[in-house]
């Protein structure tokens, strides 16, 4: 069995909504780690430029729980378009992986 980790990574609007994201996605055992920080984004929307205070989003998970864990979000998420991405983990602590991998319901 492969010990690919992944980190996913969103960004939400408020810090109420990013600690209930990350609060659900741990409850759902998709994920053994989520950190929160706060960013500014600026980007394109609808014809205008837009520039907001957003809080993003990390959290830790097992390869094999990437496409739900990326479900779950999109399926909770206030954007109509929300950043949903995916990024492989070249290499990581093997008792930080093994950990990983506990905290979602698999034994290492």
């Amino acid at each position: 069995m492969s010990k690919d980790l992944v980190q996913v990574q969103t960004a939400l609007p408020t810090a109420a909504s990013a600690a209930e994201m990350a609060h659900r996605l741990l409850a759902a055992r998709l994920a053994a780690c989520v950190q929160q920080y706060p960013i500014q984004s600026m980007y394109h929307w609808q014809g205008k430029l837009e520039n907001t205070a957003e809080i993003a989003l990390t959290a830790k998970t097992r390869a094999a729980l990437a496409a739900p864990l990326m479900d779950f979000i999109r399926q909770h998420h206030p954007y109509q378009v929300p950043e949903i991405l995916a990024l492989p983990v070249r290499d990581s602590l093997p008792a930080y992986r093994d950990w990983v991998y506990a905290e979602t319901g698999e034994k290492p």
